[in-house]
């Protein structure tokens, strides 16, 4: 686009007033009027209050950068890029206008626009300027009940979306009680503080242009706006590592295997973008959150202009403009290094933070965080080229900390801020002496400083390795990802590196090296010890205060997966049991059954072959209350722990038939909820709250009924409520009752002509 030229700062009455704009008909749908119920409407939200503030506050209001090609003969701008932006401008205009009685003084805008891209839209923007204002004004109303308005148009989504946008704009024209502002005066005016620049395409390019950029999935106004606007406002100079220096750099990341470059510019905003999100977050206050523009700047799919931000709105983080080219350049300088040092330590197959900041659309708030400790540790060593030891240090520390801790937007924030605090870029020295590191989940960072001081303390390994050596092999272990405090605690959870070499070679034992990445629910037990084995040894250690704490209400500890385990190894609540089996006592301690209830819970899961079905059958499962019951949840296939009245007397009783299908293998446990068996030829099941109905067929909800007038079950129901530790003769003599019953109700019904109902039935109460 070498010809190509700039027109800066013009607005669209100056424009309109000149040309005609005219969306053509190969653009998208108008979608800056889309409802998601979220980040869309958001947009929106912020947008026109933008515009407004402009038009009130004289606040300047930068849309940015619009492509289009002019043809001078019929006096046409024709819009290649931007037309969500300008039919937002031309519905403010409008609506402004129309709001002050003075459409008539403004006749161009009838003429001079046009959505052309379906005729329900050009005759929608007809429409729009024969449209009586009432007494009681509302816009939507007034439109919609106009004579030449037809609801059919709203199948348009361009029609759809203007109808949104014009109610927005209303909202917020009332919402700030605009009513006796005369804001046509500095709206229609060639000093509008809302401005745009226009790029000057070549004549007859516009469609051409227009391909090119969507087959690209390209957004060409975000990058090239802020690289102007950011050399005019802050220094000239920087047009030159723009386009030289940096622009290598981006270039060489954007290069794919097969020698193809990917749109520079986009590599460009991400990193913008991320590092205003980064300095904004470290900046605001709880009562602002102007950073969160800039997440959702990143928002893959930046279609139809969304998401617009001002260039206004990035002036905060480059206050300081020295910051910004000392990281990028000391980025740029480095980045070799950096990448090297992250896959010598980093975990196996993790991805690089830098990459995932800069070439992502997407990327996590892990990311962020590795990005500001990078920028910190930048700045701590005054921008010098990498010290590769000093910085892999720093590295290690930063990775296991994000990795363990939860970082999400919520807490992003005070991390930057904790990091922030940090006045040594020798880590290791920083923690050693108890240098302060809040926010991080405070176990992981007391793990590090007990590393750290073991690191350095001098004390020589036999097998010639150094202790740091051996602590990042175990911190890239399998599934560990850095926390490997198990390998060092005692039975008490005190620090005890004595018996980590011992534990450490257990750990190899048990757990496999390679794993699939970001893969939670892959068996990671090596053979031999895949099954109960060392899950059973485990629970059978734990004590009745373990079984609450740590069993009862955790969700998905019955497996054999990578987070369960963690989840068990990591756990404070049990440093004993895990002590003791990675000192290699894998035995099963035998227990034995007992009437306190948790004791019996440590017994049934450890010493019986009710823990074996549920890993092979129920992996994903924890324990719950339901119904008077503690249950191995889910419901549908889960366990009753405490069912033992039910299970005995249907295992038992030697007349009851049909439930095979619902035994536990090997065990005298039932699973379901809801057990379902046969008696005499009758179908009963045994509901989850303890009571036995007569069932009309197999089918789990046809019950057979005796009067639907009732509420009380066994009224309404043939049904019984089974009392603990009922005998099996007794069970029998129910069982009989209630056949005696329905078959003495079927024919008093037959009798008196069918009083009574019992066929199906809604299921009973719960």
């Amino acid at each position: 686009m070498a010809n190509n030229s700039i027109k800066s700062n013009t607005c669209f009455w100056a424009e309109i007033s000149e040309y005609k704009i005219q969306v053509p008909c190969y653009q998208r749908d108008y979608a800056q009027g889309r409802v998601d119920g979220g980040r869309i409407d958001n947009i929106r939200k912020v947008f026109v209050e933008e515009l407004y503030r402009a038009i009130v506050d004289k606040k300047e209001c930068h849309l940015g950068l619009v492509f289009g090609s002019y043809d001078e003969d019929n006096k046409t701008f024709i819009v290649v890029d931007g037309q969500q932006r300008l039919t937002t401008a031309f519905l403010l205009h409008w609506y402004l206008a129309w709001r002050e009685n003075k459409l008539s003084e403004y006749k161009v805008l009838s003429t001079n626009f046009s959505w052309d891209t379906r005729s329900y839209s050009s005759h929608f923007v007809k429409l729009l300027f024969n449209i009586n204002k009432t007494d009681n004004v509302n816009i939507i109303k007034d439109i919609k009940t106009n004579v030449n308005y037809f609801s059919i148009w709203e199948q348009d989504p361009t029609v759809k979306g203007m109808l949104t946008m014009l109610a927005e704009i209303e909202s917020q024209y009332s919402q700030y009680g605009l009513y006796d502002r005369q804001l046509c005066q500095s709206l229609f005016s060639s000093d509008c503080k809302i401005k745009y620049d226009v790029l000057k395409l070549n004549k007859d390019s516009d469609e051409k242009t227009y391909l090119k950029m969507n087959s690209r999935g390209r957004s060409l106004t975000t990058y090239e706006l802020f690289k102007s606007k950011f050399i005019d406002k802050h220094n000239p100079s920087f047009a030159k590592k723009f386009d030289e220096e940096w622009l290598n750099f981006i270039l060489k990341l954007s290069k794919d295997k097969n020698g193809n470059f990917d749109d520079p510019d986009v590599f460009y905003m991400n990193f913008i973008n991320e590092y205003t999100y980064c300095v904004l977050q470290l900046k605001d206050n709880e009562n602002t959150e102007s950073h969160k523009d800039f997440i959702m700047a990143k928002l893959k799919g930046n279609l139809a202009d969304i998401p617009f931000i001002s260039f206004e709105k990035y002036t905060d983080a480059f206050e300081n403009i020295d910051d910004f080219e000392k990281r990028f350049t000391w980025i740029v300088e480095n980045y070799d290094k950096l990448k090297i040092t992250n896959e010598r330590i980093g975990f196996p197959k993790s991805d690089f933070f830098l990459d995932e900041i800069i070439k992502s659309n997407n990327p996590n708030f892990s990311h962020r965080a590795k990005l500001f400790a990078l920028f910190k540790y930048a700045e701590l060593t005054d921008f010098k080229n990498l010290d590769e030891t000093l910085y892999s240090h720093w590295n290690r520390v930063f990775r296991n900390l994000i990795a363990n801790t939860d970082v999400d937007g919520s807490n992003i924030g005070n991390i930057y801020k904790a990091i922030e605090k940090i006045d040594n870029n020798n880590i290791y020295s920083y923690l050693s002496n108890n240098g302060e590191l809040e926010t991080f989940y405070r176990a992981q960072v007391e793990e590090e400083i007990a590393k750290v001081k073991q690191i350095l303390n001098g004390t020589k390994r036999q097998d010639g390795k150094s202790w740091e050596e051996i602590i990042i092999d175990a911190e890239k272990y399998a599934f560990f990802n850095g926390a490997i405090r198990f390998l060092f605690q005692g039975e008490n959870g005190d620090v005890n590196w004595d018996d980590f070499d011992i534990k450490w070679e257990n750990e190899k034992k048990y757990f496999k090296e390679k794993l699939e990445p970001k893969q939670p629910k892959q068996l990671i037990m090596n053979d031999g010890y895949n099954n109960s084995i060392l899950l059973k040894a485990l629970i059978s250690r734990f004590t009745t205060k373990n079984f609450e704490d740590v069993l009862y209400y955790s969700h998905r500890v019955f497996n054999n997966y990578s987070s369960t385990w963690r989840y068990y190894l990591l756990n404070d609540n049990i440093h004993k049991p895990v002590h003791e089996i990675m000192m290699g006592n894998i035995s099963i301690v035998t227990l034995v059954p007992s009437p306190e209830e948790a004791e019996n819970r440590l017994y049934q899961l450890s010493n019986t072959k009710l823990l074996d079905f549920v890993i092979e059958n129920i992996p994903d499962s924890w324990i719950r209350d339901y119904h008077y019951h503690k249950a191995i949840f889910p419901s549908s296939t889960g366990i009753f722990l405490n069912a033992d009245t039910r299970d005995n007397l249907l295992i038992n009783t030697k007349e009851i038939k049909g439930y095979d299908n619902q035994v536990v293998p090997n065990t005298t446990f039932l699973y379901g909820s809801d057990i379902n068996f046969t008696y005499n030829d009758q179908i009963f099941q045994w509901y989850r709250t303890d009571y036995v109905y007569l069932m009309v067929s197999i089918n789990p909800d046809e019950y057979r009924c005796h009067d639907k007038s009732k509420t009380e079950e066994t009224e309404k129901y043939f049904c019984f409520k089974v009392e603990d530790n009922m005998t099996p003769d007794a069970f029998i003599e129910k069982l009989n009752d209630l056949i005696r019953q329905a078959e003495e109700d079927k024919k008093a019904a037959n009798n008196d002509g069918g009083s009574t109902d019992s066929g199906q039935s809604q299921q009973p109460q719960s």
